[in-house]
């Protein structure tokens, strides 16, 4: 019997180990594959209610008792990246207790090229099982659905828009080394751009002791000039971490799971060339958290206020989600200002909306992409700044003499030293 104690969350965090990752994480994980199992079986609503309240309780132990950073300052954005695993475990869960229709594998074609289709046209019709998952089958399935947030190769992410893929039809061996080269390039951007934001201000935002990004001692112009261009390679580094991870990964399932390159097609559609912030959030930018927030947030609310509400309860879950991330770096979530952006995220689609039920035009063009950047960045000022007052802009993502920028520039010293040698 578990006692009362195992239950109860410390006051304090732990540092993870083996003991505290088998009290602490497992027992989450575990109850979320389980949901995952369950999810595929018919007869199981039942099951998945029941078992939801002991999958969230389990995942809040876990995300406010670990703590990956091991006490250490500079590390403290490990707990950032928990809270939002956790946070998505959690939303995923909830949707998966209240599934009505089984979840089906779909066979992928195996060298299907994408080509913006959607999912519905990247897949063949035949399911795993016509009829009933078997368990065995299920349990295997659960590995994928586990870590597969887009719903490549299932029934549920019907609709879903995947990018145009430029790989065109490669051999797996190819895909993994033009993987590896993206790979390398991703984690120099991602460190090139952090660095320079940091270098705006290292004493303050730049530090992980935090700061604003909006300089007092500046006249208006001049402070806001500045902290855009902060919010700008913040917004990038935002992006170029996010396609690290899914590099990383995509090496990862390919050699370890033996999975096929079409199962991992491009995460993001150019999203700086979104003309519209309805194709910026709806498709340009990635969709790893479509299912959740549709599930948890849009639905639910458009039963009650409509397409709306739908939109409003979809930005919303997005705005818990970041603001829970950034709550785990201890220094407060400023949650006005978090769920503040995603606000007026919505508020923007809903204007766009309006626009063509007025004009019967859509926002695009020229207008469309100006009128996207100055949206998403002007509101995005103060998003930034609320990850620069937290720390997480001054976290320092890699050891200093072991920054992708700075054994890069070792390396062409080194090789320049060798080439003028030679030359002599």
């Amino acid at each position: 019997m578990v006692s009362l104690g195992r239950l109860l969350v410390p006051q304090e965090r732990v540092a993870l180990s083996a003991s505290t990752f088998s009290t602490f994480f497992l027992p989450a994980f575990v109850s979320y594959f389980a949901m995952g199992v369950l999810v595929q079986r018919k007869c199981t609503a039942m099951i998945r209610v029941a078992l939801l309240p002991v999958t969230l309780l389990c995942a809040y132990r876990a995300g406010s008792s670990l703590d990956f950073s091991f006490g250490i300052p500079n590390y403290r954005f490990l707990n950032h990246g928990l809270a939002l695993t956790i946070f998505t475990l959690s939303m995923r869960s909830t949707a998966w207790a209240f599934v009505k229709k089984p979840y089906k594998r779909i066979a992928l074609q195996p060298n299907k090229t994408f080509n913006g289709d959607t999912m519905s046209g990247c897949t063949s019709n035949q399911s795993t099982n016509v009829d009933d998952t078997p368990l065995f089958t299920a349990t295997w399935n659960a590995l994928d659905l586990s870590v597969n947030l887009r719903g490549i190769g299932w029934d549920w992410a019907e609709g879903l828009r995947i990018p145009k893929s430029s790989c065109g039809t490669k051999s797996t061996l190819e895909f993994l080394l033009s993987t590896l080269a993206k790979l390398l390039f991703y984690a120099l951007a991602f460190d090139a751009t952090s660095g320079a934001a940091r270098d705006f201000s290292p004493e303050t935002f730049g530090s992980i002791e935090g700061g604003t990004i909006f300089d007092p001692s500046l006249p208006p112009l001049s402070r806001y000039t500045r902290s855009t261009i902060i919010t700008i390679l913040s917004g990038w580094t935002a992006y170029f971490v996010i396609e690290l991870v899914y590099q990383i990964h995509t090496i990862e399932f390919i050699l370890l799971f033996r999975q096929e390159p079409s199962q991992w097609p491009p995460l993001f559609d150019t999203p700086w060339l979104a003309t519209s912030l309805t194709s910026f959030w709806g498709h340009k930018w990635h969709q790893l958290f479509r299912e959740c927030f549709i599930s948890v947030g849009a639905r639910p609310l458009s039963y009650l206020l409509g397409r709306t509400g739908g939109v409003m309860g979809a930005f919303l879950i997005s705005g818990a989600l970041h603001y829970i991330g950034l709550k785990a770096m201890e220094r407060g979530g400023h949650p006005v200002v978090v769920f503040g952006f995603f606000i007026m995220q919505a508020i923007g689609l809903i204007l766009e909306g309006m626009w063509k039920r007025c004009t019967g035009l859509r926002v695009d063009g020229f207008w469309g992409l100006l009128w996207t950047w100055l949206w998403v960045v002007f509101w995005a000022n103060f998003m930034i700044d609320a990850w620069a007052r937290v720390g997480l802009v001054g976290s320092k993502f890699f050891p200093d003499d072991y920054r992708p920028t700075v054994l890069l520039v070792h390396f062409l010293k080194h090789y320049l030293v060798l080439f003028r040698s030679s030359g002599r």
